[in-house]
């Protein structure tokens, strides 16, 4: 074959292309010349022991996010039990969000400085640590006065291990995993956090059935904290393998400080950031206030669990699904756009649905909906942060878009609070009502969350346009190779 038909068949060729724009590290590592010898390729080695540790993770994650969340399903009860209002219920979930916007930083600055075993073991015992204290808050010893401030106490420990799990996965995925199993390696790792609050949508209203169960919610919802301290003090044993992987491995990231400020200057990446963030503050909003939205229309708890469990169940799949498409397509604008205007016409539905009473199906179905499209963004638009600010480590770039999700998610759940109006509902099944027997509207909290995910959804079409500069870096870096084995030195210019 003529070498320069197989150079323009390279450059412009659809299958050609696709091969290009691999995400797969080993096709990385091809373009850089660095696995060509087996000298080389010698130097890398897979030990079985990262599967564990990955489990280890993902149990940490999964219990860290059923603590987050085991009181939101039951609010009404938890509120009865501790003898609070149900605002005061919604800081137990709050409090993570503030935590993460405090210490979020820090915590990716000592898994980077001080290690990814450091990292895990502070999060596992301030999570377990956090999940005995609640335990207390139930116990009869404790004073009535006393019980609300000791949960409290619990779930900021709690809270302040979220930082060091979720900012785990991708260290964990570069220094322990292969090429070909990084990916999985996130997907998995990822997937833990939503499957737990999915856990706790469905767990603490089969337990709660009065607020005298409370106690026995706060035992079984610690089992699985238990669980990962104790996997975690006597399994991950060390930072990184004795022999690293891959090549990508052995290399070093961008200075932690200069790629946040490479990341605050750039245009697409700040507009990112506003919609990602407002897309996770909607989600962490709804899944906390849910029940209080839907039980003044004749819902109950179960019913609320249930809706949220489908809403991220069918997130999860939504996800999947949306991650692979663009893994392949490389569709990552059109995708994002796609999924935020769908996901805001989903939003819309359900603020309508959420005020009817006596359809049950119906919200179980526009929550899996509005789940499938919200979820979808969530891979999409990490992996276009990654690519539009390139060279700035994935880590820094995701873990700002994830602190921007927090953000919004306190000021969302507030501003909820605040346009809640108490009304008379018939056939209200809130547990807690005031002396007039009124409960807390939140139709317009929703009509407000529509509209925030209607504006964010036109500005992400109209304002996002991302270069995708880790793509074009892949393509100049095969092209090269190519010339190169043909004794070439002049790369051309690639569109």
């Amino acid at each position: 074959m003529n070498p320069n038909d197989e150079k323009a068949s390279l450059l412009h060729s659809g299958r050609s292309n696709a091969t290009i724009y691999s995400r797969n590290l080993s096709q990385e590592e091809k373009i850089l010349e660095l696995s060509k010898s087996r000298e080389l390729s010698s130097k890398y080695r897979l030990y079985c022991r990262r599967w564990y540790m990955l489990l280890v993770l993902f149990v940490l994650n999964v219990s860290n996010a059923m603590l987050w969340l085991s009181f939101a399903p039951v609010a009404d009860y938890t509120a009865s039990y501790y003898g609070k209002s149900v605002d005061a219920v919604n800081w137990l979930s709050i409090v993570y969000l503030l935590c993460y916007l405090l210490f979020g930083l820090v915590a990716v600055w000592i898994l980077d400085v001080l290690g990814l075993r450091t990292g895990v073991l502070l999060g596992a015992w301030l999570n377990a640590l956090g999940a005995g204290v609640r335990i207390l808050s139930g116990l009869h010893f404790v004073h009535q006065n006393n019980k609300f401030m000791t949960v409290m106490i619990g779930q900021t420990l709690a809270s302040l291990a979220q930082p060091f799990l979720l900012g785990s996965p991708t260290k964990l995925a570069a220094l322990w995993f292969g090429a070909d199993e990084r990916a999985t390696a996130n997907m998995i790792a990822s997937l833990s956090n939503p499957m737990g609050v999915m856990i706790a949508n469905v767990l603490a209203p089969i337990i709660v059935n009065d607020k005298t169960a409370i106690p026995f919610m706060l035992e079984m919802s610690s089992i699985p904290a238990f669980l990962g301290v104790v996997m975690a003090t006597f399994g991950v044993c060390s930072s990184s393998p004795p022999t690293p992987p891959t090549a990508s491995a052995e290399s070093s990231s961008e200075p932690f400080f200069q790629g946040l400020k490479k990341l605050l200057q750039n245009k697409p990446y700040l507009v990112l950031l506003v919609t990602f963030g407002c897309g996770i503050g909607l989600f962490t909003c709804l899944t906390t206030i849910l029940e209080q939205v839907i039980c003044p229309r004749g819902y109950s708890d179960k019913m609320a669990g249930i809706a949220g469990a489908v809403l991220i169940a069918v997130g999860l799949v939504g996800g999947g699904l949306a991650g692979v498409y663009v893994d392949k397509t490389k569709r990552f604008e059109e995708t994002a756009k796609i999924s935020y205007a769908l996901a805001a016409v989903s939003c819309c539905v359900l603020t309508i649905v959420s005020s009817m009473p006596d359809h049950p199906v119906l919200i179980v179905a526009v929550s899996g909906l509005f789940g499938f499209f919200a979820f979808a963004l969530m891979p999409v638009c990490l992996e276009v942060g990654v690519e539009c600010t390139y060279p700035v480590a994935e880590a820094t770039s995701a873990g700002l878009l994830w602190m921007a999700g927090q953000a919004t998610g306190v000021i969302f759940i507030l501003v909820s609070q605040a346009l809640a109006v108490p009304k008379n509902f018939p056939h209200s099944k809130c547990h807690q009502k005031s002396d007039d027997d009124k409960v807390p509207d939140f139709l317009y909290a929703m009509i407000f969350m529509t509209s925030v995910a209607v504006a964010m959804a036109i500005l992400i079409i109209c304002g996002f346009k991302p270069p995708y500069k880790r793509l074009q870096m892949e393509q100049r870096r095969e092209a090269q190779r190519i010339l190169q084995s043909h004794g070439e030195q002049r790369l051309p210019i690639i569109p």
